[in-house]
């Protein structure tokens, strides 16, 4: 899958050319959850060979499967670092999906609180809170120049 300018394999590509390679290798996945809810999945993969690596998610259960996503991502990274599909990236297509969908909320989320702005100190003090990050996202430089407009 592309994203952008980078190619990311789907995990259940990586498990398939794994499994081709150690047919009796090994995919262990184990779980902790952290005292606010956060959960972190690990997981080893071993090669038939015995060579071993460690993939390892952070997440909240707050969405339908998101335990079986944050158990795949974790693989899906394991496999990455023992060379499976890899091609240098180590996220998967799982996981930047992921990363992309949280993203759009949390510039939806940003916008939202613009739009919440009655005055212009309100709307300069929110975009400022906002963070570098959503600061330079193209969507919420317009809105809030459209929200600065309006509130003139």
């Amino acid at each position: 899958m592309k994203i952008g300018s980078q190619e990311y394999a789907k995990v259940k590509d990586r498990i398939k050319a794994f499994r081709e390679d150690n047919p009796k290798g090994k995919i262990d996945t184990s779980f902790t959850q952290l005292p606010d809810g956060t959960m972190v999945l690990k997981a080893v993969v071993t090669k038939e060979d015995g060579a071993s690596a460690t993939g390892q998610a952070l997440g909240k259960l707050d969405k339908d499967k998101a335990f079986e996503k944050l158990e795949s991502i974790a693989v899906g990274r394991a496999l990455a670092l023992l060379g499976y599909l890899a091609s240098g990236e180590i996220a998967s297509s799982d996981e930047m999906e992921e990363y992309l969908e949280y993203q759009q909320n949390k510039k939806m989320k940003a916008i939202t609180t613009l739009k919440d702005c009655k005055t212009i100190e309100e709307l300069k003090t929110a975009f400022m809170a906002l963070g570098k990050g959503m600061m330079a996202d193209v969507d919420v430089i317009k809105e809030k120049n459209i929200l600065k407009d309006t509130l003139k």
